[in-house]
């Protein structure tokens, strides 16, 4: 390493030019303390001298990435000009420029006589022990000393350069300084940096607006003891006198002439200082530490819109010409919402191409993609009429492009795509229904690139969140630091956030993460609910429910529905929420945007095992081939949850086959919402409603009949086919004992049909199919009826099994699965094995003729399930969470969280 003396005295052959002016001196007071946060009001903005200190020119010419390089589209299109004229149109009393390893762009400007500008250079830099990247922004430079960059290979070694800026006593910031460049960042990489620069940059208009916070707290945290202290640990040396007091910088990064001058550094000149300052004596005030950064920051829309409008200069560059006049057209006008303003052909030319086109196009067919988007831009375009003003070049100085309207362009793109995909998918299945081979070919086809659109979105997604780890250890290491330091522990905040395919269903799934996101919202804890649904879902500030692109019956089970999420605006919504946590639900389309949520957020993943879906396509299929499909598909589901629920003991191997560590599934505390289902609820008059309903088979309350209820999907998984059998045998048997009963069937599914006609045939055995039922009648219907049937092999758990016991009825339940862990075998119910249609024929009979052995069992039916309440299911499943985000964020070892969890199933 280079052995720079750290003095302060600058020789005159190295003096620094600045805009023309000499070199620059920096004071060592501290600033105000208010000064030291983001300024953003009106007012401050009147009186603050700002530059936007991060803005790229077409001189930062390398490849965008190294996957692209080979296309040859460098990473910045701007011409320095327009950078100038955006800049100053925006309000900035200075330009900076800081183009990557070259000041090349700022040197255009300066040598055609702009004024005010501050030459700079974004340098590349590593650590040289361990290859990490580093960009270092330096205001202030000359041809002489960016020619020493180079030739005392400061870019090779972080130290050196370090030691060059501090040398020449140049004004600089780190830049993004959370933002890992080549996956190689880590705290112990910022503390090194904390000793070798006095410039942050603390907002960065590219980066994410959530990395401010940890920075300044980061920022904050260093004290002339905190310095010794790394110091020491890294055996540096600061390079800075007072180096605790750092310049806090903000730029907007921009690449595009999107975003220039929305973020920028201003000083606040004081009375006796000038309101206009010149860029040396401006960036002596930012040295000083009393700039202020203010502006936006950034996020994933940004990044996406500005990857867009290089991809758009890349595409005019390289391929526009090449198209043929219409195709030339449509180019240029859409290259126009990026800020492209690409030639158009001639009128003689596109009326030419128009008939070789329609000549061309009678014989390939139709595209369905360009006709969908032909449809629907139209409409969507409408819906966005402050955009087309901004598709004239004449308007791109004042107010930008199209796609400097981040938020606006990123919900118009969201209905379009949408919209298309609709359109798409309809078309697919009417292709599908016709055996339109072609047709379905073309509609896929068509889906692809359309997914292929969103892929800038999803890139600066991910990309946004990808230090999400590194800030939690950070934040971690600070609050360990604060609390040695005698600070109080500060309460670990949790905030989940659940992704469900069922919500708006009648099925105890549904009932369950309702319930839990009531408990969640009544007792103030941060859990949210996301789910895509045509049904109706509670209206409640915890949920929310995204419009499904496309939603259609799910075959066989036409009663329940198949949706494909709007995945952008979830997986935006999500990182908007910022969670701790994620919960998956369902292993669904929905949960699969909640998988892809985790993946991208980068925070520990907990999940239910609420259905036995192998088992259902083995009962649904009979076909070992797809059974073992879907468990290859579940084992690559849960295999990054860090926890998942079981309902029941029974499923834990279920788990443990899948692929699922045993010391990783905990068994849940079963909950119910015991006011809302209990034996107060009874009111025989619902029977009399639902005769004036009019549903078919109903007998109204005057029958004094025994009432044997099934809740649940009316489906062969579900066992049905069993009970219809079960019931035939039981009810020719009550009917010659002269006992009269009727099954009471409350749900729907694919079965309803089969078992409707096979109880109406041999004289019929008493049966109302009384389909869905919701809320308050449900609970009525249970608490009114006498016994509960539930024949499933399938349910992790049986949450209606529990309802009905807490509204006062035993009830008989398979040998298989959860349900025979929530019944006190012969005193709130039997448990019997579905093979044996015998027992529970007897068992039915024997409890519909003994009147007060049924009560008896009822009565004691809902005593158990007080032990039940959701209020302490919550709270266990609430801890368990608490638990996963803990150790996540290095507050406690695995084993603490499990053990603040509760049970690991055995």
């Amino acid at each position: 390493m280079m052995n720079f003396s750290g003095a302060r005295f600058i020789p005159e052959s190295l003096r620094v030019v600045v805009g023309g002016a000499r070199s620059i001196d920096w004071p060592t007071q501290e600033a105000p303390p208010h000064l030291c946060q983001s300024a953003g009001h009106d007012n401050e903005r009147s009186t603050l001298v700002r530059a936007d200190l991060h803005c790229h020119t077409w001189a930062s010419d390398k490849p965008v990435n190294k996957w692209i390089g080979f296309l040859g589209v460098p990473e910045c299109y701007s011409p320095p000009e327009k950078v100038y004229d955006q800049a100053r149109t925006r309000g900035m009393d200075l330009v900076a420029i800081t183009d990557h390893d070259t000041i090349a762009g700022a040197m255009e400007l300066v040598e055609r006589g702009f004024e005010d500008v501050i030459i700079g250079q974004e340098v590349t830099t590593f650590f040289p022990e361990d290859g990490c990247k580093l960009h270092v922004l330096v205001w202030g430079l000359t041809p002489e000393l960016d020619e020493q960059i180079t030739q005392l290979g400061l870019r090779r070694d972080v130290h050196d350069l370090a030691a060059w800026i501090s040398q020449h006593h140049l004004p600089h910031a780190l830049a993004h300084p959370l933002y890992s460049q080549n996956n190689k960042l880590t705290p112990e990489h910022l503390e090194k940096c904390a000793l070798l620069f006095k410039g942050w940059e603390v907002l960065n208009g590219a980066h994410t607006v959530k990395h401010r916070a940890t920075i300044e707290r980061f920022l904050a945290s260093l004290t002339p003891a905190r310095v010794q202290k790394l110091e020491r640990k890294h055996n540096i040396q600061a390079r800075w006198t007072r180096v605790w007091h750092k310049a806090r910088t903000g730029g907007s990064d921009d690449h595009g002439l999107l975003n220039v001058g929305r973020t920028w550094t201003g000083i606040a000149p004081q009375e006796d200082e000038p309101t206009r300052l010149s860029p040396d004596e401006f960036l002596r005030l930012v040295m000083s530490g009393r700039a202020v950064a203010g502006g936006v920051g950034g996020n994933e829309s940004l990044l996406a819109h500005q990857l867009a409008t290089v991809a758009a200069h890349g595409f005019a560059d390289k391929f526009h010409s090449k198209l043929r006049p219409r195709a030339r057209y449509a180019s240029a006008k859409l290259l126009r919402i990026a800020g492209v303003d690409a030639p158009m052909p001639g009128k003689a030319a596109l009326l030419i191409d128009t008939v070789r086109s329609s000549i061309s196009r009678r014989r390939r067919g139709k595209s369905p993609l360009i006709d969908a988007v032909k449809r629907e831009l139209g409409p969507v375009l409408g819906r966005y009429d402050d955009l087309s003003a901004l598709l004239e070049p004449e308007a791109w100085t004042a107010m930008g492009s199209a796609l400097s309207r981040h938020d606006r362009m990123a919900s118009m793109a969201d209905d379009l795509i949408g919209a298309v995909s609709r359109a798409l998918g309809e078309g697919l299945l009417c292709a599908a229904s016709a055996k339109d081979t072609k047709g379905v070919a073309q509609h896929a086809l068509g889906g692809m690139l359309v997914g292929l659109a969103q892929a800038p979105y999803l890139f600066s997604l991910f990309h946004q969140n990808k230090e999400r780890i590194m800030i939690d250890t950070m934040e971690a290491s600070m609050e360990r630091q604060r609390v040695e330091s005698g600070g109080e522990p500060r309460q670990l905040t949790t905030r989940v956030l659940l992704f469900t395919d069922t919500l708006g269903d009648v099925n105890g799934v549904s009932r369950f993460i309702q319930n839990v996101a009531l408990r969640a919202h009544k007792s103030q804890r941060d859990l949210h609910v996301f789910t895509s649904t045509r049904f109706e879902v509670p209206r409640q500030g915890n949920i929310r429910n995204f419009a499904p692109i496309i939603a259609g019956k799910m075959p066989k089970y036409e009663q329940l529905e198949a949706v494909l999420p709007p995945m952008l605006p979830m997986l935006r919504a999500a990182a908007d929420f910022r969670p701790d946590v994620i919960h998956l639900s369902t292993p669904g389309a929905v949960g699969t945007v909640g998988w892809i949520a985790a993946r991208m957020l980068r925070v520990p993943v907990v999940g239910v095992y609420h259905t036995d879906f192998p088992a259902y396509i083995d009962h649904l299929f009979d076909d070992e081939t797809y059974t073992k499909l879907c468990r290859g598909v579940m084992r690559k589901f849960y295999k990054p949850f860090s926890r998942v629920f079981t309902r029941s003991d029974d499923y834990t191997n279920s788990l443990v086959e899948l692929g699922v560590e045993r010391n990783r599934v905990v068994r849940l505390r079963p909950g119910i919402d015991t006011a809302r289902f209990s034996a107060s609820h009874r009111r025989m008059d619902v029977w009399d409603d639902l005769v004036r309903e009019g549903v078919p088979g109903a007998t109204g309350s005057d029958t004094n009949e025994v009432r044997i209820v099934y809740c649940g999907r009316v489906s062969v998984e579900k066992n049905l086919p069993v009970l219809t059998k079960v019931w035939k045998r039981a009810s020719a048997e009550l009917s010659r004992r002269g006992v009269r009963a009727r099954l009471i069937v409350v749900g729907d599914g694919p079965y309803r049909k089969t078992m409707e006609q096979e109880l109406a045939g041999s004289g019929g055995a008493p049966v109302s199919f009384l389909g869905f039922r919701h809320g308050t009648q449900l609970s009525e219907i249970y608490a009114s009826s006498d016994l509960f049937v539930f024949p499933s092999d399938t349910d992790t758990l049986g949450q209606v099994v529990m309802e009905s016991q807490c509204a006062g009825l035993p009830v008989i339940v398979s040998d298989k699965g959860g349900p025979s862990e929530v019944v006190l075998r012969g005193e709130t119910g039997f448990v019997i094995p579905t093979t044996d249609i015998g027992a529970w024929a007897d068992k039915i009979v024997d409890l519909a003729c003994d009147d007060e052995k049924r009560r008896a069992m009822g009565r004691a039916a809902c005593k158990y399930m007080s032990d039940f309440d959701i209020s302490h299911s919550f709270e266990h499943y609430w801890d368990v969470h608490r638990g996963v985000h803990a150790e996540a964020s290095g507050r406690t070892r695995r084993n603490d969280s499990i053990a603040m969890g509760g049970v690991v199933a055995r």
